[in-house]
């Protein structure tokens, strides 16, 4: 597996896979994380190096995004998301070397933390903590222990209320 860069060449086939990894086989609506991925490009907090593909054979099978969110207005942060693998892909380490490369992409240009809205048993596993209980509010609370963040540094992490970019819309 090849972890790169994404490049705008590469958004047609990441969007169709975003739309496989998130499809609702009760629905013939196009999954909401597909419309908010191509949102995500053209908005201010778009920063092309988080923005990473998994290939393997050639073919991308998988694609994660972490955009500028904001801690009261003026702390940059990372949020994370959507993170996509193909079905027939997934469970086989695509989502982790994704989620891993941003980690290491951060880590190295010297961001705080990152934050995500996900399952806290399989984010777990990477570091992520409940973001509340650690002072990083959500726009919407009710979000409870699914709100995670991850320390990139060795200084606490700052408190505050956190805003995802503009098209997450919260």
């Amino acid at each position: 597996m090849k972890i790169r860069s994404e490049v705008p060449a590469d958004r047609q086939t990441i969007r169709q896979l975003t739309v496989r990894a998130f499809a609702d086989p009760d629905s013939h609506r196009e999954p909401g994380e597909a419309v908010l991925l191509s949102e995500l490009y053209s908005c201010d907090g778009y920063l092309p190096e988080y923005s990473v593909v998994a290939e393997i054979n050639g073919h991308l099978v998988g694609h994660a995004i972490a955009t500028r969110g904001w801690l009261d207005g003026d702390i940059p942060l990372l949020g994370i998301g959507p993170v996509s693998v193909e079905p027939g892909h997934q469970r086989q380490g695509v989502g982790t070397a994704l989620l891993d490369e941003i980690r290491n992409r951060a880590a190295k240009h010297g961001e705080r933390a990152i934050v995500l809205l996900g399952n806290p048993e399989y984010y777990g596993r990477f570091g992520y903590g409940p973001a509340i209980p650690a002072g990083i509010i959500p726009s919407d609370p009710s979000w409870g222990d699914y709100f995670m963040v991850l320390n990139l540094s060795d200084m606490p992490l700052p408190k505050g209320n956190f805003r995802y970019a503009e098209p997450f819309g919260v």
